[in-house]
């Protein structure tokens, strides 16, 4: 069993220092005088973005995802733990090593290469989701966004989420039952709720941020460790020269690895956003759910006088 730490307070902290680093880059250099909270507001959602078409529908998605979504027992299908469990019943007659470890070294190694397992999966299926057409279909929704909000990262069609969260529970379960033959049936990670503590933390620091307005950026050694706002921008930018980089979730390691990652300029890039040459509104309910469906079936099927 993991150790399941106290959701709440958690939740609230990691949302406060969100909210932190997007007020310090509210606020423009040299202003003396405080900032009023309304002001502030402003500047985190400004009206323009979420008065906007494409900003209705991130607001949309938040609202899914917080009042549907987040009463879901799971987008996975099958479960890491069923995962954990195939791959040890599969190494079961490979000798275990059992290199037994205190439980001080266990669990903070368990945790780290749990990490380090989730974000493979996050990069492995955001490279294949922009070059599997079938794929790109659903999280093409998630591009069609042509201003990046705080809520933007709630814009994601369900079977984009369905595909991740089975690939993701694949890895870790997989790396969870590799670790357990290696080290013994006690290794366990530190977890919030069930979520592993590394990516519980730097999911929700950063990945609201990423979606922001807000040119963030950490450059040099930072730059080639941790995927800030700025990277991620790129990553969204209609700019061709700008497409299939900074696949990754919150660390660097994996676009650094496979040559994907693009470094941000210390200064604000002007991007443009969105998905060039769509033939439908991105931001109704229709273009959002129903026509990803019928672009992967042509993906899968394609017509027959092309067969």
């Amino acid at each position: 069993m993991s150790l399941v730490l106290p959701t709440a307070p958690l939740w609230a902290a990691a949302m406060l220092v969100t909210g932190a680093l997007a007020c310090r880059a509210a606020v423009p250099r040299g202003h003396a005088r405080p900032v009023r909270a309304r002001a502030l507001l402003r500047a985190l959602f400004p009206r323009r973005i979420l008065r906007s078409r494409s900003g209705r529908l991130d607001i949309a998605g938040f609202l899914f995802g917080v009042l549907v979504a987040g009463t879901a027992l799971g987008w996975a299908i099958v479960s890491s733990s069923w995962w954990a469990m195939q791959a040890q019943l599969t190494l079961a007659g490979w000798p275990m090593l059992a290199l037994r470890l205190p439980m001080p070294l266990a669990m903070p190694l368990m945790t780290v290469v749990l990490f380090l397992a989730y974000e493979a999966a996050y990069w492995a299926n955001h490279w294949l989701s922009h070059r599997v057409g079938w794929l790109w279909a659903f999280h093409k929704v998630h591009h069609s966004a042509e201003s990046l909000s705080l809520l933007t990262n709630f814009r994601v069609h369900p079977v984009d989420t369905i595909v991740f969260a089975n690939m993701a529970a694949a890895m870790t379960g997989v790396t969870a039952g590799l670790m357990r033959h290696i080290f013994g049936p006690g290794m366990a990670d530190v977890s919030v709720g069930g979520a592993n503590l590394i990516v519980f933390f730097s999911s929700i620091v950063l990945s609201y941020l990423q979606h922001s307005h807000l040119w963030l950026v950490t450059r040099g050694r930072w730059g080639w460790l941790i995927l800030s706002p700025a990277h991620h921008q790129l990553h969204h930018s209609i700019d061709p020269a700008h497409h299939n980089t900074n696949f990754g979730s919150t660390i660097a390691l994996f676009d650094w690895a496979f040559g994907t990652l693009l470094m941000p300029a210390r200064g604000r890039q002007p991007l443009r956003f969105g998905v060039a040459g769509l033939d439908h509104d991105p931001h109704g309910l229709a273009g959002a759910l129903l026509v990803p469906f019928a672009e992967a079936a042509r993906e899968v099927m394609p017509p027959a006088s092309a067969r």
